[in-house]
This record gives C-alpha cells, sequence and structure tokens, in this order.
C-alpha cells in the first residue's frame, strides 16, 4: 500500500504546528488532498465552487437553489465566482439563471452575448406573472445557462420593494438554480437582505488582501439574526 508524506500548507498566515501527516494515497481522501494542495490557485477555486454547488445540491435534495455572491472589495472575483458557479451547475445539466445586479465597468454585462431582459424588465415580467422567455444566454457553449443583466435597474429599490425577492421566486419555479453577482460591500450595499431571497451567500475574499473587520462585522450580524452561517471562496 502506498503512503506519502504530504506537508499540508498554513492557510491561517500563521504559520502550521504539528507534524505532517502520512497520507495513503489509494484513499480516496489521501488522493483528494494531494491533488488539493499541489494543484495551481485555479484548480484549487474550481473545486471550491465545486464542492459549494454539490453542497447546494445535496442540501436541497433536488429543489431549487438561489446564491447569491459578494466580496468585500473591488476586484475580488465577484463576477468570476458567480459565472464559474452558473457554469458548472449549467454542465451538470441543471437550468440556470445568473443575475448581474452590478452597473458600470466591473458588471458582467459585457460578458453577456446579449442582455435582454435587463433586471427592471425582468422584475415587471415577474410581477404581472408573465414568463420570462427569452433570457440571454451566458455563453453559446453553455444553452442551459442564462443571464440577466443590471442595466440601469435601482437595484436597491427592487430590492427594498421585494420585486427582487419576486424575480427570484418566479425563476425558482422554472429553473433549478439562480445565481446572484451582488456588489461589493465596500459601496455599502445590503448583502445580509439577500437572506430574504437566497438559499445561501457566499463571499469571495483573497488571502492576505480582503479585510478582515468587514467579514467579522457581517458574520456577526448574520449570527445575531439567526440566519445560516455564511460560506467562503478562498482566493490566493
Amino acid at each position: 500500500m502506498t503512503t506519502q508524506t504530504a506537508a499540508i500548507p498554513s492557510t491561517s498566515g500563521t504559520g502550521s504546528t504539528g507534524s505532517n501527516a502520512t497520507l495513503n494515497t489509494s484513499h480516496s481522501v489521501g488522493s483528494f488532498l494531494i491533488r488539493l494542495v499541489s494543484a495551481p490557485a485555479n484548480a484549487r477555486i474550481a473545486m471550491a465552487i465545486g464542492e459549494l454547488a454539490s453542497a447546494c445540491d445535496a442540501a436541497n435534495q433536488g429543489g431549487s437553489v438561489a446564491v447569491a455572491i459578494s466580496a468585500v472589495e473591488a476586484d475580488e472575483k465577484i463576477g468570476q465566482t458567480a459565472a464559474a458557479l452558473a457554469a458548472l451547475w449549467g454542465r451538470w445539466g441543471r437550468s440556470t439563471v445568473l443575475i448581474d445586479l452590478a452597473s458600470g465597468a466591473k458588471a458582467l454585462s459585457g460578458a453577456l452575448t446579449a442582455s435582454s431582459p435587463d433586471l427592471a424588465a425582468a422584475c415587471d415580467a415577474a410581477a404581472s406573472g408573465r414568463a420570462l422567455t427569452e433570457i440571454a444566454r451566458l455563453h453559446a457553449s453553455l444553452p442551459r445557462t442564462g443571464a440577466i443583466a443590471a442595466g440601469k435597474a435601482d437595484v436597491l429599490g427592487l430590492i427594498s420593494t421585494g420585486r427582487l425577492a419576486a424575480l427570484v421566486a418566479a425563476l425558482k419555479k422554472n429553473h433549478d438554480r439562480v445565481v446572484l453577482a451582488a456588489p461589493r460591500l465596500e459601496t455599502g450595499f445590503p448583502f445580509l437582505s439577500l437572506n430574504g431571497c437566497c438559499d445561501r451567500l457566499v463571499l469571495a475574499l483573497v488571502r492576505g488582501s480582503t479585510r478582515g473587520g468587514p467579514v467579522r462585522e457581517i458574520g456577526e450580524q448574520a449570527l445575531r439574526s439567526g440566519m445560516r452561517p455564511i460560506d467562503v471562496i478562498w482566493y490566493d
């Protein structure tokens, strides 16, 4: 039986303690750990997003799921994480819609093959009970993954009036998965308010760059309000 000694890198920034573990690489868990610690950063992120997708699938046992993704500061992989999660579910055969709540140069809108309907039009359709029949495709190679861009919609207004929640609920009736790319926390965006329409909240964090204070604060707010813990995707 083959064994291998592997040094598991510390992720806390304070150094590792204890001796190296001896892993049986023929065991599925041992093999996974070896691949995890030796994989390049982008492969580890792919694993983390895959694990999140699998966990959502298992937790909801065939039901529809809505996930919101945000970050603390600018350029912290919100769009990449949301698009990767939506695309992965699409490749797994789940009918998925990615909703981009951001606007401006950093929005996902520029990556979409089309931008119709925009968020305001989609909310209007949901409010009137009309089916959303022309959702833009995230990519031609992902026929089961659609996208809705924020455009010039008043996102905060749509949240406060419950219209965004109504849209998500309507989408969940006809789609397996809904992924929301939310604006970053430093803009003052009320990320926790998305708990009212999403089953899970996720933060994309950059190791060594993301400030810990805002993360702790939002985590404490979530715990005080009785929410489930917020999921985290770490980027190196």
